[in-house]
């Protein structure tokens, strides 16, 4: 008798040894893989984008993965939704480009349109027992975070409350609703989503992949001299809000309660930001008046990552395409009140993440490859890889709720 999926799942989670990198099926196995997208994308808030993406009512951008796609909005009357990109119809997309403005949502198939709202407002030809009001988008539940704009698919996300609780003085400090985008970009990777993650949760590879970032961060040191330099910044930075700790992250997240992570580190010696020299490269953010040679580490859900600086924040994303191939977003933003050209130079900003992301990918895809080896098999994880443990942990527990 052929095993079931469930019971093939429980198998695997059973034999995968504490302390190593995953067995090979869980980033093959299509059982696997679909169970992944309906309990931990479907589930979990997922970072979609920026209140300065919508300066106007009727402004969208769509947000994708896998199968998935959903048009986020502003409303006529102020407010962020989101629906699904799916006409009640016969299931076309509606919107076919990754933003604009529109007055109302039209699907191109057979024309039925919905206002902002998500209400059916025309349908042609239909029968008279046809009821428009039983056939509105399907709404996807929405959160903000300052600016940052969160989705979820799921009918009863988990909350939000401890999150905002921790987080509300570091929210205006940086000035979270006061950004703007600067600038956007896509890396589709040839690997499976999680070696994207899991890639980001170490720095063990930093030092010798990522000359550029060990420049300028003290992550990439060995563990203890990066514990006795972050050490020495919170002693010398005691009660300043850029300086609290949340490790409410992956499983050490609360029942009922989305997982998340604050945490602040020193850059090198020289270094104010991320940047080719260390050197700032645009105005301060929020409330920040001074730079203080550091850089925080913000992680909501298990896919959303923020990494701000004191005059700039880049957000990561990873999203999965396929089982085999995944997209990593990486988003600029600056002070809203910072002019292009004057303030800030484009290539500047984005130069360290750009090709810090760009070495990732080629890192990211080589691992795949040696992945999908039929002599591959787990690993034994590094001291400095104890954040990745952290997260597979909790995936593998939260692969079976």
């Amino acid at each position: 008798m052929a095993q079931s999926k469930n019971d093939k799942i429980k198998q695997l989670l059973a034999e995968q040894p504490s302390g190593f990198s995953l067995a090979q099926s869980f980033y093959k196995d299509a059982d696997i893989y679909q169970t992944e997208i309906d309990n931990l994308f479907l589930k979990h808030w997922l970072y979609a984008g920026h209140l300065s993406q919508l300066a106007k009512a009727g402004d969208y951008f769509t947000f994708e993965f896998d199968s998935e796609s959903v048009i986020v909005l502003l409303t006529a009357s102020g407010d962020v939704k989101a629906h699904m990109n799916v006409c009640r119809h016969r299931g076309s997309k509606i919107c076919l480009t990754s933003s604009g403005n529109q007055k109302s949502l039209t699907c191109p198939y057979h024309a039925w349109s919905y206002n902002l709202d998500g209400e059916l407002i025309s349908a042609r030809n239909m029968p008279e027992d046809f009821e428009p009001a039983e056939n509105g988008l399907h709404q996807v539940k929405v959160e903000l975070l300052g600016g940052l704009i969160f989705v979820c698919l799921h009918d009863n996300p988990p909350s939000l409350s401890a999150l905002r609780r921790d987080l509300s003085p570091c929210i205006p400090l940086f000035g979270l609703n006061s950004m703007k985008l600067a600038a956007h970009k896509s890396y589709v990777i040839p690997a499976n989503w999680k070696l994207a993650v899991e890639n980001y949760q170490e720095c063990y590879h930093c030092a010798p992949s990522h000359q550029e970032f060990a420049k300028v961060h003290a992550m990439a040191k060995s563990p203890q001299v990066f514990k006795t330099a972050k050490d020495k910044f919170k002693q010398a930075n005691q009660g300043n809000p850029k300086f609290a700790t949340f490790d409410c992250y992956f499983d050490l997240a609360e029942d009922g309660q989305e997982g998340y992570q604050y945490d602040r580190n020193p850059l090198l010696r020289h270094a104010v930001s991320g940047s080719a020299d260390g050197k700032a490269v645009a105005p301060l953010l929020g409330a920040i008046t001074e730079y203080d040679g550091g850089a925080s580490e913000l992680m909501i859900g298990p896919l959303s990552y923020f990494l701000i600086y004191d005059d700039y924040m880049v957000a990561y994303r990873f999203l999965p395409r396929s089982i085999d191939e995944c997209v990593c977003d990486v988003s600029w933003f600056v002070n809203k009140r910072a002019i292009e050209g004057k303030d800030y130079q484009l290539e500047q900003l984005t130069w360290l993440w750009d090709v810090t992301t760009q070495a990732d990918k080629t890192i990211i895809m080589n691992n795949q490859k040696g992945v999908d080896s039929r002599f591959y098999q787990p690993g034994r994880l590094s001291e400095m890889e104890t954040f990745q443990q952290s997260f597979l942990n909790w995936y593998l527990q939260a692969l079976v709720k």
